[in-house]
C-alpha cells in the first residue's frame, strides 16, 4: 500500500467513526465531517483510478432522483430556496458510495460497527439517566419537561438518532457474537430492549411508534438463529410498552395528548385540531393547485403564508406555516408533486423491494436492519423531519448505504 492511501484511509476511518458523534455535536459539525468523508472518498478514487462505482445500478437509479430535482427547479415558485439543497443532492449519492467503499474493508467494518455499539449504549444509559434525574449526564436539560434532549441539548430528536443507529448496530453484535455463548446471547437481548425503551423515554411520538413497528418486524422476519421464541419476546414487548405507559407520568401525559381525544371525537377531527392538520390542510391545497411538479423543494415555508391555505375548519389554521409540512408524503406531493413523488418513491422502493429479495436469500440481520428503517420512514400519518435536512437526511443515506452495501455484497457486486 502507498503512503498516500495509508494516511487517506486512517482519515477515512476516523471521520467513518466520528460520524454519530458529529451529529449529537450538531449540524455543521456533522456536515462538514459527511463532506470530509465524500472529498477522502473521491481523492482515493482519483489515486488510484478506480470509478467503478459509477456503474453501479443504484448509482444510476439515485441519479435519476438527482435529475427529478433539476427539474423540479424550473417549476419552483423561488428558485432560489430550491436552488442550494436541489443541486447538492448529488452529495448524498457520494456519501452513500464513500460508506460503501469503506465498508468493504473488513477491519474497518467490525471496528465502526463495534464503535457504533458502544456510542449508542452511552446515549441510551445517558437517555436513562436524564429521564431519571432531569438531566443528562453533561448536565444538559430539556426545555420541554416531558422529553429527553440527551446530548442533543435544546433539540429534542435524539429519537431519531437512536433509531436510526441503534438497532443497525446490535444486529451487528447478533450477528458477531451470537454464537459465542448463552450469555452473549442474553446480553444481545438486553442491549435490544434496553435501546427500544430507551426510545419510548425520549417522549417522542413519532419515533416511538417506529420503534415499535421496527421492533415487531424484525422479531417477525429475523432468522431462528437469532431469535428461536419468537412469541415470547413480542409479549415482553408488548408488556414493557405498556408497563412504560401506565408507570410513567411523561410517557403517559406525551400519548395521551393525542390518545384521549380521538377516543372522544374521532381521529379526523382530532387531526383538524392538531397544527399537523394545519400542515395538511395547506400541503394538500398546494398540490391540488400544483398537481404535476409541486411548489419545488423547500418552498412550503413561503407558499404557506398565502391566504388560500387558510381554512378555519382547522383549530390551528393561523399555525400552518413552517419549514417543511412534517410529514412525509405533504412534503413531497406539496413541493415536488406527482412526477418528482414517483420518481423518488419508486426508486427507494425498487431498492427496498431488491433489499428484501435478497434478505430472504442471505438472511443477514444488519441488512434486514436498514430496510426495516427505511421503510418506517415511509409509514403514513406518522409525522416526520424534513426528508432533505442534513441531519436527519444524513441517518436515512447512512441506513440506506448500509442496505445497498449488502444488496451489492450479496450479489458479488463488492
Amino acid at each position: 500500500m502507498e503512503k498516500s492511501d495509508f494516511y487517506l484511509n486512517k482519515i477515512y476511518l476516523f471521520l467513518a467513526l466520528f460520524l454519530p458523534i458529529s451529529l449529537l455535536i450538531g449540524n455543521a459539525v456533522s456536515k462538514s465531517t459527511q463532506l470530509l468523508i465524500i472529498i477522502i472518498f473521491l481523492i482515493t478514487c482519483y489515486l488510484n483510478k478506480n470509478f467503478s462505482w459509477i456503474k453501479n445500478r443504484y448509482f444510476f437509479l439515485l441519479g435519476i432522483i438527482w435529475i427529478s430535482l433539476l427539474i423540479n427547479l424550473l417549476f419552483a415558485k423561488n428558485m432560489n430556496l430550491s436552488f442550494l439543497r436541489n443541486i447538492t443532492f448529488i452529495e448524498n449519492i457520494f456519501f452513500i458510495f464513500a460508506l460503501c467503499f469503506i465498508l468493504k474493508k473488513k477491519k474497518f467494518f467490525n471496528l465502526i460497527f463495534f464503535v457504533y455499539l458502544i456510542i449508542v449504549t452511552v446515549v441510551a444509559f445517558d437517555i436513562f439517566f436524564e429521564f431519571l434525574t432531569k438531566k443528562n449526564i453533561l448536565g444538559f436539560q430539556s426545555y420541554d419537561p416531558n422529553r429527553i434532549s440527551s446530548f442533543l441539548g435544546k433539540e429534542l430528536k435524539i429519537g431519531s438518532f437512536m433509531l436510526g443507529f441503534s438497532f443497525i448496530s446490535i444486529c451487528y453484535y447478533f450477528e458477531k457474537y451470537l454464537n459465542k455463548s448463552i450469555y452473549y446471547k442474553f446480553f444481545g437481548f438486553f442491549l435490544l430492549i434496553f435501546f427500544f425503551i430507551s426510545i419510548l423515554l425520549t417522549g417522542e411520538r413519532a419515533n416511538s411508534f417506529r420503534a415499535i413497528i421496527f421492533l415487531f418486524l424484525f422479531i417477525l422476519l429475523s432468522k431462528k438463529k437469532i431469535i428461536n421464541h419468537k412469541k415470547i419476546l413480542l409479549m415482553i414487548i408488548i408488556i414493557l410498552t405498556i408497563f412504560i405507559y401506565f408507570f410513567s407520568e411523561k410517557i403517559k401525559y406525551r400519548f395521551n395528548v393525542i390518545l384521549i381525544p380521538i377516543s372522544q371525537i374521532g381521529l379526523t377531527e382530532t387531526f383538524k385540531e392538531t397544527q399537523h392538520g394545519a400542515h395538511f390542510y395547506a400541503a394538500i391545497k398546494m398540490f391540488k393547485n400544483n398537481p404535476l411538479f409541486g411548489v419545488g423543494n423547500k418552498n412550503f415555508r413561503e407558499e404557506c403564508a398565502k391566504k388560500e391555505y387558510e381554512n378555519n375548519n382547522y383549530k390551528r389554521t393561523a399555525e400552518r406555516c413552517a419549514t417543511h409540512p412534517h410529514q412525509i408524503y405533504y412534503e413531497f406531493l406539496s413541493e415536488h408533486g406527482l412526477v418528482g413523488t414517483v420518481i423518488i418513491f419508486s426508486i427507494i422502493l425498487i431498492v427496498l423491494l431488491k433489499g428484501f429479495k435478497i434478505y430472504f436469500e442471505n438472511k443477514n440481520s444488519i441488512h434486514l436492519a436498514s430496510i426495516l428503517f427505511i421503510l418506517t420512514q415511509f409509514f403514513p400519518l406518522i409525522p416526520s423531519g424534513s426528508f432533505f435536512t442534513s441531519w436527519g437526511a444524513a441517518i436515512f443515506w447512512f441506513n440506506f448505504s448500509i442496505l445497498i452495501f449488502y444488496n451489492n455484497k450479496f450479489k458479488g457486486k463488492i
